[in-house]
């Protein structure tokens, strides 16, 4: 979304208008929110959102090319990377829009669930405010556009780490009679 925020130094940089990035990552993330129950059911919640976010740090790492190497506009990789990135970040986006009423119900008793949902829905619109502020401000010419990528790159592959280390399935407690009762009957 950050290239919409800037279009004229995004069709500079990569020739090509900034919506029709958007308009596939807008295809791709549909696509995925048709699979997610699926996927989630089959796999479980750490699987989920560890691999989502292993997706995403990849999709920011196609997107910008090796982070922080000098000159950045020489090795910006080329639209087919930028295209196939936004792919990525698109199909794994929709596993965290989607997770937060399986994340409350698991982590969660009934009367704090709501608030957790909530909570947790309303970042995907901090996380969206932030890349027009931030894209806005540091995307102003290629080597902006380029080091906004690189920037993203990196925080993406740190929370994919911390995730893949920090994330647990469910809570070691259950939050609520019914959840110690649901884990009983698992076990």
């Amino acid at each position: 979304f950050a290239t919409v925020a800037v279009p004229f130094e995004w069709m500079t940089l990569e020739g090509h208008d900034a919506a029709e990035l958007i308009d596939i990552f807008l295809a791709s993330n549909v696509v995925s929110c048709f699979l997610f129950t699926d996927i989630a059911a089959r796999l479980g919640l750490k699987k989920v959102v560890t691999g989502a976010a292993t997706m995403m740090a990849g999709g920011c790492l196609l997107r910008s090319g090796i982070p922080f190497v000098e000159p950045a506009i020489e090795v910006m990789p080329g639209y087919g990377w930028e295209v196939a990135g936004t792919i990525l970040v698109g199909m794994a986006q929709p596993f965290f829009q989607c997770t937060p009423p399986l994340l409350s119900a698991t982590w969660f008793g009934s009367s704090e669930r709501a608030l957790a949902t909530a909570t947790a829905i309303n970042f995907n619109q901090v996380g969206i405010a932030t890349a027009f502020i931030v894209g806005g401000l540091m995307a102003n010419s290629p080597e902006g556009m380029h080091a906004y990528f690189d920037v993203l790159a990196c925080v993406s592959i740190a929370a994919a780490a911390a995730t893949a280390l920090l994330f647990r399935d469910r809570p070691e407690t259950p939050p609520s009679a019914s959840a110690a009762a649901a884990a009983a009957e698992l076990a």
